[in-house]
C-alpha cells in the first residue's frame, strides 16, 4: 500500500452491517462548449465535495493501517497509481483527485502509462476505478472509449482489452474496469491506459495485484494492540468458500460469525476478493496474549488456503548478562501456515544451552515465516540489544548447510504460481534493500564450522544458494545489519525433519553449539 501526501478525501464507506455502501445522489451537468478552455466549471466539473459514488462495494474501509490514505479498498500489497498524479498522461486534465477525459477538450491518447515493481511470475489483474459521465445511447453503447493494456518492459505484449461504451452501467457512478493476464518472466510490465476520444470519462486510479487464490492477512506478525483492526483478504475466493479461524488451538469460526451478525465485523465481496475486517479485542478476547492466529478458506471440508499470523504481547527483551559475548540466536516458526510439524530450526535453538559455551550470554527468538517481519524484527533487537554475534538458523534440505551468499532478492514467485509466506505474500523478485549491492558474504567461520561437524558425524556442506524465501531474506538482513553494527553474523540451513526427537535434537544442539563455539573463537 502507498502513502499519499495529499490531503485525505472523503468517500462512500462500508457500514460495520458489511455489504451496504453509502449513496448519495449527484448532478453531473456536462459542458457543451467546444472550445479549448481547460477551466473545470466550463468542462462541467463537479467540486470536490460532491464525488461520484460507487456503483458496487469495493473493499472499502476507514483508514489503512499508515492513517494516509482515506480507504478506497485496494487490495492487501496491491501497487496503486493515482489518476491524476501518479500516471505519466499525454492528455485530460487534473481535477482534484481524479483525471477528467472530455471530448469536447482533450484529444486521444495515454490516460495512464507507468512502469511496475519488480512483479514475478503468476497471475495478475490490471484493475482501472473508472466512470463514464453520462449513459450511452443506441449504437453510440457499441463504441470504444478505452483501451487497457500491459506488457513486458521489453515491449512484449501480456494482456489487451477495449472498454465499450455499454460497459459504463450507470452514469456518474464509479466501477472496476479490470484486465487480467499471467506473467511468465521475472521482472516488471507496463501498463497503459488508452483513451479513445468518444465518450467523456473520468479516472480515479490504476493498481495492479497478484490474483492467485491466495489469503492474505494484516497486520503482520508482531505486537498490535487491542484497538488493532484485522483484515482477512481471500483473493479469487471459491463459489460458496467459507472462513475457518483458530487461535493456537481454540476455534473463533462461531466468534467470527457472531462479530459478523452484530455488525462488529464487516464483510465485503468484489470482482476479485473478499475482505473481512474485524477488531482484534472482540475477535481474541478469549485467546492468549502470546498467539498464533490461523486463517483458512474451506469450502466443504476442502481447505483452499490457509495464512497465519503471530500475535506478540511485547517486543523481545534484551536479556543479554554484563561483561559477556552477546549471541542472538533465531529460529522459525513451523511453515506452510496450515504445517503441523516442527520447524528443525525452532527446535534447535530451543535445545541449545549456553552454559556449554564458557563466556556468552543468549537471546533466542522465533520469527514469523513473513517477507521482511522477521528481518524487521532483527534490525530491532540488533539495534536495541547490540548483540556481538548474531545467527540465524533455517530449515532447508536433507543435510546442515552452511549458508556462504545472502542475494539482494525476494521471490518465491516461479514456483508453482507463487509460494506465500506464512502471512500469504507472494515476492516478485523485488530486493531486500534498494540501494544495497546483490550479494552480501557470510562472516561466520564456515570452514572450521564444517570440518568440526563432519568430525562428529554430521552430514554437512557449504551452500551458495539459500533460496529467495525468508530465510535468505533474513540472512541479507543479518549481513547488511553487521557491517554497520559491526558484529559477526550469518545463516545455516538445518536439516528438514518434520518430528524432532530426542536422538534428532542432540544432533541439532551439537550444531548449533558448533557454530557458535567456533564463531566465538574467530577474531572479527
Amino acid at each position: 500500500m502507498r502513502a499519499s501526501d495529499r490531503q485525505p478525501r472523503r468517500r462512500a464507506q462500508t457500514s460495520r452491517t458489511g455489504l451496504s455502501i453509502v449513496t448519495a445522489a449527484l448532478a453531473l451537468s456536462l459542458a457543451s462548449a467546444c472550445g479549448s478552455s481547460a477551466d473545470p466549471d466550463e468542462r462541467g466539473a463537479p467540486t470536490e465535495t460532491k464525488l461520484p459514488k460507487d456503483a458496487l462495494p469495493d473493499g472499502l474501509f476507514a483508514d489503512f493501517l499508515d492513517g494516509k490514505f482515506d480507504g478506497t479498498g485496494h487490495p492487501l500489497d496491491a501497487e496503486v497509481w493515482q489518476a491524476e498524479s501518479e500516471c505519466a498522461a499525454t492528455t485530460g486534465f487534473a481535477m482534484g483527485s481524479r483525471q477528467d477525459f472530455h471530448p469536447s477538450f482533450d484529444a486521444a491518447g495515454t490516460a495512464c502509462r507507468a512502469n511496475s515493481k519488480v512483479i514475478g511470475r503468476g497471475r495478475f489483474t490490471l484493475n482501472l476505478r473508472a466512470l463514464a459521465m453520462a449513459q450511452c445511447e443506441g449504437q453510440a453503447c457499441e463504441g470504444d472509449v478505452l483501451r487497457l493494456r500491459v506488457s513486458s518492459t521489453s515491449g512484449t505484449a501480456l494482456a489487451e482489452r477495449t472498454v465499450k461504451s455499454k460497459e459504463f452501467l450507470t452514469a456518474g457512478t464509479w466501477q472496476n474496469v479490470g484486465l487480467p493476464f499471467t506473467n511468465s518472466a521475472d521482472g516488471a510490465v507496463t501498463i497503459e491506459v488508452e483513451w479513445l476520444a468518444t465518450a467523456r470519462v473520468q479516472l480515479d486510479y490504476a493498481e495492479l495485484f497478484r490474483t492467485e487464490r491466495q489469503l492474505i492477512l494484516s497486520p503482520p506478525s508482531g505486537v498490535f494492540d487491542a484497538a488493532a483492526e484485522l483484515a482477512f483478504e481471500a483473493h479469487d475466493p471459491p463459489d460458496g468458500a467459507s472462513l475457518k479461524l483458530a487461535c493456537d488451538e481454540l476455534d473463533l469460526t462461531d466468534t467470527l460469525s457472531t462479530l459478523l451478525a452484530n455488525g462488529t465485523a464487516s464483510e465485503e465481496i468484489t470482482d476479485y476478493r473478499r475482505l473481512v475486517t474485524v477488531p482484534a479485542a472482540d475477535l481474541l478476547t478469549t485467546c492468549p496474549t502470546d498467539t498464533r492466529l490461523r486463517v483458512s478458506v474451506v469450502t466443504g471440508s476442502w481447505v483452499r488456503a490457509t495464512s497465519r499470523l503471530t500475535r506478540q504481547s511485547t517486543d523481545a527483551p534484551c536479556t543479554f548478562s554484563p561483561d559477556t559475548t552477546r549471541v542472538l540466536l533465531t529460529g522459525f516458526e513451523p511453515f506452510p501456515a496450515d504445517s503441523t510439524r516442527d520447524n528443525s530450526s525452532e527446535q534447535a535453538v530451543a535445545a541449545f544451552d549456553p552454559a556449554s559455551v564458557p563466556g556468552i550470554s543468549v537471546m533466542k527468538l522465533t520469527l514469523p515465516v513473513e517477507f521482511d517481519t522477521a528481518a524487521g524484527m532483527i534490525q530491532s533487537v540488533i539495534a536495541r540489544c547490540q548483540p556481538d554475534i548474531v545467527v540465524g538458523f533455517g530449515q532447508g534440505r536433507s543435510e546442515v548447510d552452511l549458508e556462504t551468499t545472502a542475494y539482494n532478492k525476494k521471490d518465491s514467485s516461479a514456483i508453482a504460481g507463487g509460494v506465500p509466506d506464512n502471512r500469504g505474500i507472494i515476492a516478485g523478485g523485488e530486493p531486500i534493500v534498494p540501494s544495497g549491492p546483490a550479494e552480501l558474504t557470510s562472516g561466520l567461520p564456515v570452514d572450521a564450522i564444517l570440518a568440526d561437524l563432519q568430525s562428529q558425524g554430521i552430514a554437512s556442506g557449504l551452500s551458495d544458494d539459500p533460496g529467495r524465501y525468508i530465510c535468505n531474506n533474513l540472512f541479507y538482513r543479518i549481513m547488511t545489519e553487521a557491517g554497520s553494527a559491526g558484529l559477526r553474523g550469518g545463516f545455516v540451513h538445518l536439516p528438514r525433519i518434520a518430528n524432532v526427537t530426542d536422538a534428532d535434537r542432540d544432533m541439532l544442539r551439537n550444531v548449533v553449539k558448533s557454530v557458535v563455539q567456533h564463531t566465538l573463537n574467530t577474531t572479527p
